[in-house]
């Protein structure tokens, strides 16, 4: 125990010394892998106001949905607040579009109005690494970058400016809505959930080898049953604080989503496949509608739950759902 905080601690400091003295220039060498796309006789910029452009293009890893939009609400908030025109330019694997409209600010942009002129555009990179002061850091590149580029800045981000704040929600809200398809795939899941309902959610990453991802973590098959009993008691002991309600899964197992569903009744997920969208070309709609859907109805449940146990991992998923419309998010590490 003791081992792993002072782990936790050394990595802090690390990441802490890094934003002083290396973040800037590891966040310029990234924004260069797309350098080479802008040229000097490229078409100019068409907008008189200068536009802050949030772009999930495929040409660099931009990691996964929550990452994605969390990345989109922080360089909004700044955009906003700068009195600037922002955009999403999100084309890969998947449009954007297909799944969420804008609602109180249009933010589509599209492949032709792009500009990849050198007088009139710049790509930026901003990350997100896990310090208490790295909002402080990040909130200062992107007001930088927004106010040194001249026609349009092209952010590659996953920045998360308002980790505990109730304007998350808010700026989320603002940009997003769910579109008609997906919202009556919603109210038909809304209908079986009558009654009020919590969610829990649980990644495995890899752990019961139905998960592919870079970083996936791997125990033995033997190890693995235990894993997933241990996992459904805990979720027993969540649903006695709440008898009266559902219980919606969320994971990145369908293994143990049908696992646990088989042994407590009181279960459900919505079914489909799971991947990770950044280690994907292209993803079909059912693996999409899946995603939006897990997401939106952790928003609307009565709380969220957050399980993480041995090797499991920390999912930011849950939480930035519950964000969207500020319910009460619980972390249990068991």
């Amino acid at each position: 125990m003791l081992k792993g905080i002072l782990h936790l601690e050394r990595k802090k400091v690390r990441y802490m010394l890094q934003n002083l003295f290396r973040q800037r220039g590891i966040w310029r060498n990234k924004a260069q892998r797309v350098a080479p796309y802008y040229t000097a006789n490229a078409p100019r910029a068409k907008n008189s106001r200068k536009q802050i452009i949030c772009m999930y293009d495929g040409r660099m890893h931009h990691c996964g949905i929550s990452d994605r939009l969390r990345g989109a609400v922080s360089a909004y908030y700044i955009a906003r607040q700068m009195g600037y025109d922002f955009r999403i330019f999100f084309v890969h694997p998947f449009r954007l579009e297909d799944y969420l409209m804008p609602n109180e600010v249009d933010w589509r942009i599209t492949k032709e109005e792009l500009c990849y002129n050198l007088e009139d555009a710049a790509p930026m990179f901003c990350g997100c690494n896990p310090t208490f002061a790295e909002h402080f850091f990040e909130k200062l590149w992107l007001r930088k970058c927004f106010a040194e580029a001249k026609k349009q800045v092209h952010v590659y981000t996953i920045a998360h400016l308002l980790p505990h704040s109730k304007k998350y929600g808010e700026c989320f809200r603002q940009l997003f809505q769910p579109t008609e398809r997906l919202e009556k795939a919603l109210q038909q899941y809304g209908e079986s959930l009558r009654g009020g309902y919590i969610t829990v959610s649980l990644r495995f990453i890899g752990l019961l080898d139905d998960f592919t991802e870079h970083s996936a973590r791997h125990i033995p098959k033997v190890e693995q049953e235990p894993l997933m009993a241990r996992c459904v008691q805990q979720i027993s002991k969540i649903h006695d604080c709440h008898p009266d309600k559902k219980v919606l899964l969320t994971s990145d197992s369908t293994r143990f989503l049908r696992y646990a569903a088989s042994l407590l009744p009181f279960v459900c997920y919505v079914p489909g496949d799971v991947v990770h969208i950044d280690f994907q070309s292209t993803t079909s709609d059912d693996v999409n509608m899946k995603l939006f859907l897990d997401m939106y109805l952790i928003s609307r449940a009565d709380e969220a739950y957050l399980l993480q146990t041995g090797k499991m991992y920390k999912s930011g998923f849950p939480r930035c759902a519950a964000q969207i419309s500020g319910i009460p998010f619980h972390y249990i590490r068991f």
